[in-house]
């Protein structure tokens, strides 16, 4: 059966196997042996694109929440706090999936890994790059990190995560240690502190600020966040799992670039909508992200394909 010259040079070339692939498509929802899948319709950003932009956006806001237990808490850090914050993030999401069907977890959790990628990769200008001496770990460092915690959460089930991801064994091996170590910070940074008289009343207040009018499709960005509220059941999950001593804000509006903060001085987490367009564009350049209609299953009645 013919596959795009993509999926044969990224996943082919470095599983190895049908199973290996089925695995892959499994991830992005498609259903092996069967006909081409409807195209989407054109006023609505395609699944997967959504799914990555989702998953990019709770990413943002549970690094920036990390921030947020580090401050406000006054937790010890070992290491740079941006490291910290992305692993109490990435591990707060990890939980926070726990309701979720488990191909949809994986898929997010490795969107969320090919954003740093892509940004690794990407061509940028000198006053976009994370230089050597910056608080900010290297991009291509913060990729490996997180496919390196995907992998550790489960690496007997997600033994095809290696060699998709291209983390090299000498870091692989340890993984499951690395994701051991983390779960254990966020489990005692969760439980260490607990303020239930602000559990009580609305801890957390989620707004939208009015576009600059400068994001093509604005509508079609925001629909993956306001679809089912997930964005609000983000931000109130957040609440119950990391008990925050004040009261909070999740303001997302126009900023003038692709940013997100924690503002200490008034409890305010803070995600620009020039970010979600970020992560649209990028999807958009991903090659196990291009339209599902262009992809075919591997061969139904190969013996191997039991084992995907």
């Amino acid at each position: 059966m013919p596959r795009p010259a993509d999926l044969s040079s990224a996943l082919l070339s470095a599983a190895g196997s049908i199973r290996k692939a089925c695995a892959y498509l499994a991830l992005l929802a498609l259903p092996c042996a069967t006909p081409l899948a409807a195209e989407p319709p054109s006023d609505s950003l395609p699944p997967d694109v959504a799914r990555f932009i989702l998953a990019n956006t709770e990413f943002s806001l549970m690094h920036e929440m990390g921030h947020m237990l580090i401050i406000e808490y006054d937790l010890p850090v070992l290491g740079r706090e941006e490291d910290a914050a992305d692993q109490l993030g990435f591990l707060a999401l990890f939980e926070l999936y726990s309701t979720l069907p488990t191909a949809e977890v994986d898929a997010r959790l490795l969107d969320i890994a090919d954003y740093w990628r892509l940004e690794w990769q990407r061509p940028k200008p000198v006053r976009e790059r994370v230089l050597a001496w910056d608080s900010h770990p290297l991009d291509e460092q913060r990729y490996y990190n997180i496919a390196c915690l995907l992998y550790g959460s489960d690496m007997r089930r997600l033994d095809w995560v290696p060699e998709l991801t291209e983390l090299p064994y000498e870091r692989a091996l340890y993984c499951d240690r690395e994701f051991r170590q983390a779960r254990k910070a966020l489990d005692w940074a969760s439980s260490a502190y607990q303020h239930k008289a602000i559990q009580r009343r609305a801890a957390i207040q989620v707004t939208y600020g009015q576009s600059s009018g400068a994001i093509p499709d604005f509508d079609q960005l925001l629909a993956p966040l306001l679809e089912n509220s997930n964005l609000q059941r983000l931000a109130e999950d957040m609440v119950k799992l990391f008990h925050p001593p004040r009261p909070l804000t999740v303001r997302v509006m126009a900023c003038g670039a692709p940013d997100a903060w924690y503002n200490s001085n008034i409890g305010e987490l803070t995600l620009c909508y020039e970010r979600l367009a970020h992560f649209r564009d990028l999807a958009e350049t991903l090659p196990r992200l291009q339209p599902p209609y262009a992809w075919r299953c591997p061969n139904a009645n190969a013996n191997t394909l039991s084992a995907c």
